[in-house]
């Protein structure tokens, strides 16, 4: 019985078709490894632009109208921020919308209890058309309204439903209901 092996050009097909395989192999992971980067950053310039809409709406003052710019830092890189407040339509109601992008600059951001945790604002205003826009990694917009109360206390009674004579549980029999918003006896 003769023993058969295969020939220099099936090897070279075979080492052909493998090569092509962990080249494209090579290129899905390259890809992949782009996009977790993409996502990692759109995900911290949102997180960036979320924050300073939220800073404005628990701040005691309204802002003023027009644009801001400012940095903040966070996931270990430094990121500047743009805002722009516009008045709507309905009197009282203001548009915040909120541009973000990474600076490229590296920081060093474990958090140091003795400095404040809110983001800068820097007392320059921002210059740009809509085109500028494109280079921002990403926009959060929100609503704001004139209407904001200075009182910072609880503005609810605690949730006494568990305990008996509750607002949520009937009490001993013959005792009448009790007052929604009152607390429990």
């Amino acid at each position: 019985m003769k023993q058969r092996g295969f020939t220099l050009i099936e090897v070279m097909i075979a080492l052909a078709i493998v090569a092509l395989s962990v080249g494209a192999l090579l290129g899905t992971i390259t890809s992949s490894a782009s996009n977790i980067s993409y996502l990692k950053e759109k995900t911290l310039a949102e997180w960036v632009a979320l924050n300073r809409v939220t800073e404005i709406r628990i701040g005691q003052q309204m802002p003023a109208k027009g644009k801001r710019t400012g940095n903040a830092e966070m996931g270990g890189m430094r990121w500047q921020w743009e805002e722009e407040v516009i008045e709507l339509p309905v009197k009282g109601m203001f548009r915040v919308e909120v541009h973000a992008r990474p600076t490229g600059e590296f920081i060093d951001d474990r958090r140091d209890t003795a400095k404040p945790a809110s983001q800068t604002e820097a007392k320059t205003s921002a210059a740009g058309s809509n085109l500028d826009k494109v280079g921002w990694t990403t926009t959060a917009t929100g609503v704001i309204g004139t209407s904001q109360s200075a009182l910072r206390e609880a503005i609810a009674t605690p949730y006494a439903g568990a305990m008996q004579g509750g607002p949520n549980t009937p009490g001993p029999p013959g005792s009448k209901p009790q007052t929604p918003g009152t607390p429990a006896s």
